[in-house]
């Protein structure tokens, strides 16, 4: 298909692809760690609140995060079109795949489909195989996955400041993910105003080889009430830290305004 062909094309920069399958390979692997030990530690805490709680039973709501934010939301946040996915305290979202198959089609004069025209996608090709001034079109450079999550817990803002703290040096010490062209993998950042009762954002990992080639993974991690909120993000080209703090926290202000209502 056109994407394929177009692959084909970056697959000659060899040093540019080795980089950028290395590099995709640890950013996997550093995300996977943010998350699993996020929940492990989250996991391990909650036997300790259940027993300080004296065992007096309180209600559990239900709820529904993706009728919380929806898909409509989420994308005037972003700046993009999506769709949702997921159920109960958790809800997915990623760009509309019907959007990106037409950005595709614009991009490709239709090559692959009925009546294109193959020569778009193999000059395309040559375009990208050449380097130098090219910027990677939108179709293919953009990305974004978003996960909104709720639990409910006793952690303070400080143990969840160490947990992820921890998994910093854990990964730092084994992955090396700077020389795997990561940067600032599992970093703390600043707090994020105006979201629940505490909020900060951490650094998952950002890798940059060039204009349209960047991509960033970031979280927040909230509290109002009981209620914990986790918001992570991968996007790609990198908008940068202060504009993704923004999104993530307008993110979690829709969600928590109406867990409140």
């Amino acid at each position: 298909g056109p994407f394929g062909a177009a692959a084909n094309g970056i697959k000659r920069g060899t040093r540019m692809t080795k980089i950028l399958r290395n590099g995709a390979l640890v950013f996997a692997t550093v995300a996977l760690a943010a998350s699993g030990c996020q929940k492990k530690e989250a996991a391990e805490e909650q036997p300790a609140a259940a027993a300080g709680a004296a065992g007096v039973a309180s209600p559990v709501p239900q709820v529904q995060v993706c009728t919380l934010l929806s898909a409509a939301e989420a994308g005037a946040i972003f700046g993009k079109t999506v769709v949702a996915s997921g159920s109960g305290r958790g809800c997915q979202y990623g760009l509309d795949p019907a959007e990106k198959e037409k950005q595709m089609n614009a991009m490709t004069g239709g090559a692959g489909k009925s009546g294109g025209n193959p020569a778009n996608i193999g000059a395309l090709a040559q375009s990208m195989a050449k380097g130098g001034g090219f910027k990677m079109p939108s179709a293919i450079s953009d990305q974004l996955t978003l996960d909104v999550s709720l639990s409910q817990d006793n952690q303070s803002e400080d143990q969840v400041k160490a947990i992820y703290s921890g998994i910093g040096k854990t990964v730092h010490g084994t992955l090396e993910p700077e020389k795997h062209g990561l940067n600032n993998a599992i970093e703390v950042g600043k707090e994020v105003p105006g979201v629940g009762e505490w909020a900060f954002a951490t650094n998952v990992a950002s890798v940059n080889m060039g204009p349209g080639m960047s991509i960033r993974g970031r979280l927040l991690e909230g509290r109002q009430g009981p209620w914990r909120i986790t918001v992570s993000v991968t996007i790609s080209p990198d908008s940068g830290e202060a504009k993704l703090d923004e999104e993530l926290g307008a993110v979690a202000r829709t969600v928590l305004a109406k867990l409140k209502a």
